[in-house]
């Protein structure tokens, strides 16, 4: 009888070692911060008006890069 495979998210300790912030964040991420939906955060992506990182067909957003956009749209 083969075990049951559990998912990771349910595995007690399988999540961060640390409660330190992430230093990289997926574009649905940025949405939710920024409190715009999903289709915009790719738009302002695809625009240059949110700085990525490509790796392979992934779009990253890195954090100090958000807070220095967030930063300079307030000050």
């Amino acid at each position: 009888m083969a075990l049951a495979r559990i998912p990771r998210k349910h595995v007690m300790g399988a999540g961060p070692v640390s409660a330190a912030p992430k230093l990289i964040l997926t574009i649905d991420e940025v949405a939710a911060v920024l409190r715009i939906s999903r289709q915009s955060a790719y738009e302002a992506a695809r625009r240059g008006e949110i700085p990525t990182i490509r790796l392979g067909r992934r779009i990253l957003v890195p954090r100090r890069a958000l807070e220095k956009l967030i930063g300079a749209e307030i000050g």
